[in-house]
């Protein structure tokens, strides 16, 4: 008697046994092509992550439990991240495959059915809009001996409970979403051909689907990262300071992955150790579990893994080895771990951890998005960084300005007429604030020039600056003698400051009656002293240098200044600056010096024999910017030069403030 099973599928012809042994290799080697496809799945599955390690548990079962009663139809990405195994019913929308096993049914006589990862089966009809599971789709979940029985109905054969069943797997990088399940006629040891081509179409089959539902699921994957990340953006772009920031980015990550706990822990920024880690962000953890310093595992290594960026993922903490302290993971109730590093431009700044209170496996895609979560926020981090150094930046540059406009109006508003001498003056500090200055002071009918350089630039250098001008000024109006004057300001000086702290002087007061310069320096660049000759150009030979001993203020307690004194006469210059000037390097590395300082000033009188002062200090700074090009300045400069005009002015009686000053 014909098996009813197999004889709607009998072609004429048949092919020889030989032919069958030939079809049941082929079939084989189909089979065997399509397990290492599938094993080929699950070897991306563990190591997908662009390149982060992510540690998974060793004995995973392939099949999850019993759905409980979920919906049928919720969304793979929801099961994809943080939402449990894959299921076959994920991907299904008309219900095409299942429908397609009916008619393989029909066509072969050998009752097939679609099974979900579940246990149950998958059938072409509508379901009931009111059953648990239903929503009207065009397909319905049954158990799987109802599919069973329905598919022998279909193949019109009796189900005697001996067919061998054959289950072709449906697996992607998520795992084991189901099988197709074909139920074959008891094996008598020779596989006719029909059954062979059927294997084949089913294993065919099976790889199709895997391959449309592994599309799907990488497309549901990268929806959620997407959506999770703009949310993140969303979020970060509100926030304004960085623990608000990290918070922000714990929340939304707890509640995409859906986990029950976590923190976030910052390296201090100038730390590159694992003891200066502080909590910046936590939710659902003790006080007791964040302020332990000891770290998680045996030698703090799952927290070197996590700060290199690897993904660490822990299915539970009360029996891996790895975890130092159990009874405290006990305590605080914790089961998995799932943790990675925030790194700025490869540099780890600190950590994200997520915790369960039961056992967990997390997925490589979980594992995805949680270092792309992390890789964000430590990107807002940053930034946010960045923009409170900024505003700090901004705050302290209006306070240097404020600075650097007092320090302006400290300076001479105007210059002082003092016939027969005209002088002028040029401050250019490299910074807004400098430590140079210079100044004009009427001593009752006399003229005092003062000018000077302290050490370093910037706001200390101006503080100081200013503390020797203002020391400087009263003593000027109320001593003698121009060599007390300096004592007194270098002994307040060495009282008051470091002993890397000190300045340059040069002081000099000039008399309009007797044209006669007297003037101390205290370790300051010797000022230029230049008298043309009455007949011809002036030469080098003109010009000498006012010398004058003393040590730097702010040194030595004890140090004396002598005086120097010089005779002027009508058309006589004298130029003082600071070391800024001859200082100055061009592009190849070499100062302006005292040489081009001397020839730039004889150049400009053998060409303008009267130049006045602001004209001579034009052509000298003309000349410094000449050679240093596009070197820039490193240095303050200020220049201050004074030129006998005439004859001296007819003696008048000298007050005690110009008479002390000589």
């Amino acid at each position: 008697m014909t098996d009813p099973g197999t004889a709607p599928i009998d072609p004429p012809g048949a092919p020889t046994d030989v032919q069958s042994e030939a079809d049941a290799r082929v079939a084989e080697m189909l089979e065997a092509r399509l397990e290492m496809g599938a094993q080929a799945r699950s070897a991306q599955a563990e190591s997908a992550g662009h390149g982060h390690l992510l540690h998974h548990h060793p004995h995973r079962a392939e099949v999850g439990a019993d759905r409980g009663g979920e919906r049928a139809g919720t969304h793979v990405s929801d099961r994809l991240i943080g939402g449990g195994p894959a299921s076959l019913r994920d991907f299904i929308t008309d219900g095409s495959v299942s429908a397609l096993c009916d008619e393989l049914t029909r066509l072969s006589g050998v009752p097939v059915w679609l099974r979900d990862q579940s246990g149950e089966a998958i059938i072409p009809e509508w379901s009931d809009p009111d059953s648990p599971g239903g929503v009207g789709h065009p397909w319905s979940v049954v158990s799987e001996p109802e599919a069973r029985a329905r598919a022998f109905g279909l193949a019109g054969i009796q189900d005697t409970g001996t067919a061998d069943l054959l289950p072709v797997p449906l697996r992607i990088r998520a795992g084991l979403l189901g099988a197709i399940v074909a139920a074959f006629p008891k094996s008598t040891g020779i596989v006719p051909p029909r059954l062979v081509t059927l294997k084949r179409a089913l294993a065919l089959l099976s790889s199709s689907v895997a391959d449309v539902c592994e599309a799907q699921s990488q497309l549901a994957k990268r929806v959620q990262e997407l959506d999770a990340l703009f949310r993140l953006s969303s979020l970060l772009s509100g926030a304004a300071e960085p623990d608000e920031l990290l918070q922000v980015a714990l929340d939304l990550a707890i509640e995409v992955l859906r986990v029950d706990a976590g923190s976030i822990v910052i390296l201090g920024e100038e730390s590159e150790g694992e003891g200066a880690l502080t909590v910046r962000a936590s939710r659902g953890l003790t006080d007791a579990w964040l302020s332990l310093p000891a770290p998680l595992s045996h030698g703090g290594k799952l927290r070197e893994m996590a700060l290199r960026g690897d993904v660490v993922s822990i299915e539970n903490l009360v029996t891996d080895e790895r975890i130092a302290d159990h009874g405290r993971v006990k305590r605080e109730g914790l089961a998995s771990l799932l943790s990675t590093g925030l790194l700025d431009q490869g540099r780890p700044i600190g950590l994200i951890r997520l915790y369960t209170r039961s056992p967990r496996v997390f997925t490589t895609a979980e594992g995805e998005l949680l270092r792309a979560i992390a890789d964000h926020s430590a990107s807002a981090l940053t930034t946010a960084r960045l923009r409170k150094l900024r505003s700090q930046d901004e705050r302290l540059n209006h306070q240097v300005r404020v600075a650097a406009s007092v320090q302006r109006r400290m300076l001479p508003r105007s210059v002082p007429s003092v016939a027969p001498f005209d002088v002028a003056a040029h401050y250019a500090p490299t910074l807004e604030l400098g430590g140079d200055f210079y100044d004009f002071m009427e001593l009752g009918g006399h003229l005092g020039l003062l000018i000077g350089d302290v050490a370093g630039k910037g706001v200390p250098a101006a503080l100081l600056m200013a503390s020797v001008r203002a020391s400087l000024r009263a003593y000027a109006q109320e001593m003698y003698h121009i060599d007390q004057v300096l004592e007194r300001v270098n002994a307040a000086l060495v009282r008051d400051t470091l002993d890397h702290e000190f300045a340059t002087v040069w002081y000099g007061v000039a008399d309009p009656h007797s044209l006669r310069l007297t003037y101390c320096s205290a370790g300051h660049d010797w000022p230029l002293h230049i008298r043309p000759p009455a007949q011809g150009p002036v030469t080098d030979a003109d010009v000498r240098r006012l010398t004058a001993d003393g040590m730097a203020l702010g040194i030595d307690p004890a140090q004396k200044y002598p005086k120097g004194t010089v005779q002027l006469r009508a058309g006589d210059v004298v130029v003082a600056y600071t070391d800024g000037l001859h200082d100055a390097l061009n592009p190849d590395g070499k100062r302006f010096g005292g040489t081009r300082l001397r020839r730039s000033v004889v150049e400009l009188l053998k060409q303008e024999p009267s130049a006045g002062p602001s004209r001579i200090i034009d052509h000298v700074l003309a000349a410094v910017r000449q050679h240093a090009g596009l070197a820039g300045r490193n240095d303050d400069i200020t220049v201050i030069a004074l030129r006998v005009t005439d004859a001296p002015v007819p003696p008048q009686p000298l007050s005690a403030a110009g008479a002390s000053a000589i």
